[in-house]
């Protein structure tokens, strides 16, 4: 009985350890990645106006 308490005890203390690890950041984006994906979504959102109409046709 003893041993399964020592196992639960060195297993919290484990799990605290790792949940309590520092994470590494993740790498910042390069400066062309950053304008391929403000390219795409603005190519995105230029066919979607084109698609369903911009908010002051509807209005109109």
């Amino acid at each position: 009985m003893v041993k399964i308490w020592i196992a639960i005890f060195v297993s919290m203390i484990w799990l605290g350890a790792v949940g309590c690890a520092e994470q590494k950041a993740a790498p910042a984006p390069s400066q062309r990645q950053v304008q391929s994906d403000s390219d795409r979504f603005f190519d995105k959102m230029k066919q979607d106006e084109q698609e369903h109409g911009t908010g002051r046709e509807l209005g109109k």
